[in-house]
């Protein structure tokens, strides 16, 4: 069998369709019934927790890990850590080249199970690489799915901007709650809207893995007393890597990480409503340029440009143009200093041989679509600017979109139609997650499109039988 380079989460999606293997059995023939392939983990430790096997007519409860070849397990060091003591099923895609590979084991030198998962299979492993290609993960399964063919595109597309536009204004509604809630704690009007617009720009920082810790850490901040204090860029890394936990235990000596430590000590902490523990952060399964460390750096120096840099006025400067409203925001963003350590640096005293980039492309697009947009038109209504508020709505309705995820690529798919504008790619996500995986189908035109039809041709088939 020729051994096609698939990734882990490509096994994984293997390993959750039992149709795709049968009558498994471990290396050292135990056999194997799965009874639930167990939960996706997306987060540190074993790829999956509370799946249920049943190994050699004895039922086990506990997690699975997933590995392309036996060695893997070796390679991520699993042995000495505690999270994997409760793996009770390894599956491994392919069998080493060496047959005399050991099997794995846990830190006490008890074997773990393992299964060679493509002795098993039923199909040709490129049959089911073709039909996983094909067919949509049921994470992301929307119930019309197949259905909505007959449905025109126009219309199905229309109905996205509509949806893209409601998610902007749910945006929007999300900024105005939190404005008005410390407007009830009596906070100056001008340090509210830094606040508020500082908490929604870490927030988009953090990506999926680690989007609560930054908004936690924007929380911790004493907006009300490092206003107006004209700090260093310095002073700045000092505040949010001492809040973030970072420098209580950092055994790192380079001058570099000795200044802002001293700084934290001696001065910043006190600007700190608090400090985090650092095993809050998620490195796991992260490149190293989206390590919350290089991040932080960046809202660093996005939170310096903003109290030093007249950063806001920026922004909303560059509607004046209405042609390269786009080009001037994504410049602002992609622009902002950050200290000159992470540039060779993704973690304290990780220097890397070429520089890294303290923000991508892709990040700053959904910076602008999902925080800048719907902030400034909340500050525009604040205002009374219509001509703002019209003109953020038109720009918004004709950006293109420059995003691709997991859920609007399996939009695109399901609804076969081609998503072009950031307001379709939005509509895509509300609907998705609003209106698809809760079933709320009579409340989406396309679905009551689709299942009105559905039934009532069960109401012909009735009345013809």
């Amino acid at each position: 069998m020729i051994k096609l380079n698939l990734n882990e989460n490509f096994i994984s999606r293997i390993w959750e369709n039992k149709s795709y293997y049968s009558n498994l059995e471990t290396i050292d023939g135990k056999k194997i019934t799965v009874i639930s392939p167990g939960i996706r983990n997306k987060d540190e430790g074993p790829d999956y927790s509370k799946a249920t096997i049943r190994i050699d007519g004895y039922v086990h409860t506990g997690d699975v890990e997933i590995h392309k070849t036996l060695k893997d397990w070796s390679l991520h060091n699993h042995k000495n850590k505690g999270k994997y003591n409760k793996v009770i099923l390894q599956v491994v895609m392919w069998q080493n080249d060496s047959s005399e590979e050991a099997i794995p084991e846990y830190k006490h030198s008890e074997k773990i199970p393992t299964v060679i998962l493509s002795k098993f299979l039923t199909k040709s492993i490129h049959l089911i690489w073709r039909e996983i290609i094909e067919s949509p993960s049921s994470k992301f399964r929307i119930p019309c799915f197949e259905l909505n063919q007959e449905i025109e595109i126009t219309k199905k597309i229309t109905y996205l901007e509509n949806m893209g536009l409601k998610r902007f204004h749910y945006r929007s509604k999300r900024i105005s709650d939190r404005i008005e809630n410390l407007k009830n704690n009596k906070v100056e009007e001008n340090i509210i809207w830094l606040q508020t617009f500082t908490e929604y720009v870490l927030e988009a920082l953090g990506f999926s893995k680690n989007k609560n810790q930054f908004l936690k850490l924007s929380k911790l901040i004493s907006f009300e007393k490092i206003y107006g204090e004209n700090f260093s860029l310095f002073q700045i890394d000092a505040l949010l890597f001492g809040a973030a936990g970072f420098l209580l235990s950092n055994t790192a000596n380079d001058n570099y990480t000795v200044k802002i430590k001293s700084l934290w000590e001696n001065e910043m902490k006190n600007f700190s409503k608090g400090v985090m523990d650092n095993s809050e952060w998620n490195f796991f399964r992260l490149r190293p340029q989206n390590f919350p460390t290089k991040r932080i750096a960046y809202a660093s120096g996005f939170l310096f440009s903003l109290l030093n840099n007249s950063l806001f006025n920026e922004i909303l400067n560059s509607f004046n143009e209405q042609e390269n409203i786009y080009k001037n925001l994504f410049t602002i963003f992609y622009n902002i200093k950050i200290n000159s350590y992470w540039n060779k640096n993704y973690n304290f005293g990780k220097p890397s041989k070429i520089n890294i980039q303290p923000i991508g492309e892709q990040r700053i697009y959904e910076i602008i679509v999902n925080v800048v947009l719907p902030f400034i038109f909340q500050y525009a209504l604040y205002q009374s600017n219509e001509k703002l508020c019209n003109q953020i709505l038109n720009f918004f309705s004709l950006l293109k979109d420059y995003s691709k995820n997991e859920i609007t690529k399996a939009m695109e798919k399901q609804l076969n139609i081609q998503i072009k504008k950031a307001i379709e790619s939005q509509g895509a996500i509300h609907l998705h997650n609003f209106y698809c995986i809760k079933g709320k189908c009579d409340f989406c035109n396309i679905g009551k499109n689709v299942f009105v039809k559905e039934k009532q041709m069960d109401y012909l088939n009735i009345i013809l039988y």
